[in-house]
């Protein structure tokens, strides 16, 4: 066994510094930096750094507004220094198939990194260009940490829409008039309760509609410009649900 550090191409230039931990990016680099990586082989080295990369970027993109994405190859050596922050790249080269913004911070001291399937599904949105495919990665995360929240309050056999709806509560109890600004609801049918209609918005009105297309039900069809039109106004409220979720998981339901 050994200590590796692992080089891996970004798709674009970081706009920020990450000056310290095992996971670093340099601004105007287009590289992630994994050090402190153990591991027997080069070729496992870089197994393991790839999962920790794209958990060090989820982190940056939905706590800071950072959208990065890994390419396809890679650089390893075995680590001379934990103060490296680039190879020179001449070493084994390998070449794998992809495994309201705040302001972009141009330096950064760390980045604590927590795994979690919902970082990742907000990453994917926030990289979309479509606004279904936007909007559907957005509620799988808001779904994920749902459930983990159902979990913790001990309770089973929610149906979908109940999930959210208690989700909503526990994240929202307190400043329900914040989501109700970006819900920006005119009518309710559930006499007043915001959170009961922001999850019937969000779940009946939109997630059924793009997840479904039987001819005879309310549906989303792409190229169809209102369809695109009322999901795209729903997606400020969706990004905003499944930011503060984000935070509440990362400060609750993570070790």
């Amino acid at each position: 066994m050994g200590l590796f550090i692992v080089e891996i191409d970004l798709k674009s230039k970081s706009p920020t510094t990450v000056e310290n931990g095992d996971v670093i990016v340099d601004k105007g680099y287009d590289t992630v930096t994994v050090r402190n990586v153990e591991a027997d082989t080069h070729v496992n080295a870089e197994k393991k750094a790839w999962p920790k990369a794209n958990d060090f970027l989820n982190e940056l993109s939905w706590q800071y507004g950072i959208h990065l994405e890994l390419g396809s190859d890679s650089t390893i050596d075995l680590q001379k220094s934990p103060a490296t922050r680039h190879l020179n790249r001449i070493y084994i080269k390998n070449s794998l198939k992809g495994w309201h913004r705040k302001k972009i911070p141009h330096k950064l001291s760390e980045v604590i990194i927590k795994p979690s399937d919902s970082k990742a599904y907000y990453r994917r949105a926030a990289k979309s260009q479509d606004p279904f495919d936007k909007f559907r990665n957005l509620y799988l995360a808001i779904e994920n940490v749902s459930s983990k929240i159902a979990i913790k309050k001990g309770k089973k056999g929610l149906s979908e829409l109940r999930l959210l709806e208690v989700a909503l509560r526990e994240c929202f109890s307190s400043n329900v008039h914040i989501l109700k600004d970006y819900s920006n609801i005119r009518s309710s049918e559930h006499e007043g309760d915001i959170i009961a209609e922001v999850a019937h918005l969000l779940y009946r009105g939109r997630r059924c509609q793009l997840n479904h297309s039987k001819e005879n039900e309310d549906k989303k069809v792409p190229y169809n410009s209102e369809d695109e039109w009322e999901v795209t106004s729903v997606l400020p409220l969706t990004e905003y649900v499944a930011h503060s979720f984000l935070s509440f998981e990362h400060s609750h339901l993570l070790p």
